[in-house]
């Protein structure tokens, strides 16, 4: 955690700052890494005045009103806070994930931090769209959240290590996972699902004639390939106590059920696996997941990646 030096705080008009799980982390980290602090918040603009509103303010009249008192309320929070940290305060008007997302690429932040807004499932759209396009880590809290993570769990893709740029993001997701679990003295959990390539073809297709032995044996040497490769992965975090799990299956169906099993508080994994493509939508296997957790999630891009927005 100490890479992160200019850190972006969302707080939202609906939250009160003595209660944000964000805030708290947020100025933690920030005391700890002598970083730059930012507090930010984004007010919609009205489509249209209301009728109730015509003839008495002008439109632009209520936006500003709007941002002066957010801007006050963000700048006594700032004087709680004291002098030990250097504190920003920024109040836009536009969409929030837009602006927010904008904010970190003009102001170069390297790490997001807000509190998840509610929704009944998992994440609500605004909060996708921040996982899709900012290119900075990204850390989603539960309201629910004590302000300390027990269980942490770095999920990675090994299949990912075939090619740099996913090599770099399992590294990157164990570096920032395994850094989490030592500045809150976290139990620190790795999993990794693995399968055999057309394994069910193999099994069941007329036209192949593969016995049972030979299938099981191809199925022992894949689990021990990514054993093997999982064992190598974790040997160069000398020092930190993990435990790690390798599991047969698509981790649609078995990241969420850990989760639950092992009532994780934070899962740190990748969104995507490419860079350098603008505009490239969260992967099919990590939006699936993410729909399927309530915990606060930790999620990163590889180095390079391009946002949409601009």
């Amino acid at each position: 955690m100490q890479r992160f030096k200019n850190i972006l705080i969302i707080v939202s008009d609906d939250e009160h700052p003595e209660n944000n799980p964000a805030l708290a982390r947020g100025v933690a980290l920030a005391k700890k890494n002598n970083a730059r602090l930012t507090l930010m918040d984004v007010i919609s603009p009205p489509k249209e005045t209301i009728s109730e509103y015509k003839g008495i303010i002008k439109p632009e009249e209520l936006i500003t009103m709007l941002v002066t008192q957010r801007e006050e309320v963000l700048e006594k929070i700032t004087e709680q806070l004291g002098n030990t940290i250097h504190v920003n305060v920024k109040v836009a008007i536009g969409r929030d994930f837009i602006e927010i997302v904008r904010q970190v690429i003009l102001e170069k932040h390297d790490l997001l931090i807000k509190v998840a807004n509610d929704h009944p499932d998992s994440f609500d759209s605004s909060d996708f769209h921040l996982m899709r396009k900012c290119p900075q880590p990204v850390w989603l809290l539960r309201s629910k959240d004590q302000g300390h993570s027990q269980k942490i769990l770095a999920a990675v893709d090994l299949g990912l290590d075939s090619y740099e740029e996913g090599k770099a993001l399992n590294a990157l997701i164990m570096d920032l996972a395994t850094s989490l679990a030592k500045w809150e003295n976290s139990e620190l959990h790795v999993l990794s699902c693995w399968s055999l390539y057309s394994e069910n073809a193999m099994r069941y297709s007329a036209f192949l004639k593969i016995s049972e032995n030979k299938l099981t044996t191809l199925l022992k040497e894949e689990e021990q390939a990514n054993r093997t490769h999982l064992d190598e992965l974790i040997a160069c975090y000398e020092g930190h106590k993990i435990h790690s799990h390798l599991i047969k299956g698509n981790p649609v169906d078995h990241i969420p059920i850990f989760v639950r099993k092992k009532t994780i508080d934070v899962v740190v994994m990748g969104t995507v696996a490419r860079s350098g493509i603008p505009g490239l939508l969260i992967g099919n296997t990590a939006e699936s997941i993410l729909h399927l957790i309530d915990s606060s999630v930790i999620t990163l891009k590889p180095s390079g990646f391009e946002s949409p927005i601009k």
